[in-house]
């Protein structure tokens, strides 16, 4: 199968690992490799685990499945970029930084040139019978909020099914006003721009014994039942 060069553009996301794909910025990306050539992929994912790799078809149920990518049809075009550095010993490609300062101090080196695989899988869409590149995403978050949020929403679970009186019902509403209010100073991160994650800003507001008491009254589970 004769190799062939072919260079193509892509849009790429807003912001590297965070949902969402922008409508004006894009890579300019040359793939270099055979014309076709097979990938095998996961029943289930529709990941690709192995590229281009001469294998017996299997018979076992649930083994991956083979599949060809076709570089010369657009579409695929950046499909077979993504596979295509196994076609290349030394593959490298030339990043450039620009530094990034968190709110704690800490400098992330923010890539202004992503690889196409930096922000995207190949995978194959077993709906469409296409393939499709899925953006690459990470996780945010924070854990001072997560906390606060468990609290959170085993108070409310209680708030939401009782009427407490018209005094436990207003202590229980100022909580959760509290607990709104940190969140809101306490948003997600994401963690790979930090080398440290910050500190929490205030403190995360404790639940009011009173309000524990008279919800031990309804529950059998008590503070176990989900505060922290």
């Amino acid at each position: 199968m004769a190799n062939i060069t072919s260079s193509f553009t892509h849009l790429l996301p807003t912001e590297l690992f965070v949902a969402g794909i922008s409508t004006n910025i894009s890579g300019s990306y040359t793939y270099t490799g055979p014309e076709e050539f097979d990938v095998w992929i996961n029943p289930q994912s529709g990941g690709i685990t192995k590229i281009n790799v001469a294998i017996d078809p299997p018979n076992e149920a649930g083994a991956d499945i083979r599949k060809t990518v076709n570089a010369k049809d657009s579409a695929q075009l950046p499909i077979a970029y993504i596979c295509s550095h196994q076609f290349h010993e030394n593959y490298q490609w030339d990043y450039t930084y620009t530094d990034e300062t968190q709110s704690n101090g800490d400098v992330y080196k923010k890539i202004n040139n992503p690889d196409l695989r930096d922000a995207y899988t190949a995978k194959w869409n077993f709906t469409t019978s296409t393939w499709q590149l899925e953006q690459i995403i990470k996780v945010q978050e924070n854990v001072h909020a997560d906390a606060a949020k468990k609290n959170r929403d085993y108070i409310k679970t209680y708030n939401d099914m009782y009427d407490f009186g018209t005094d436990m019902n207003a202590k229980i509403t100022t909580y959760l006003s509290a607990i709104d209010t940190f969140l809101g100073n306490n948003p997600d991160y994401k963690t790979w721009k930090f080398v440290t994650i910050p500190d929490a800003v205030g403190t995360t507001p404790k639940i009011p014994i009173d309000v524990q008491v008279e919800i031990n009254k309804v529950s059998s589970s008590g503070i176990a039942g989900g505060a922290i």
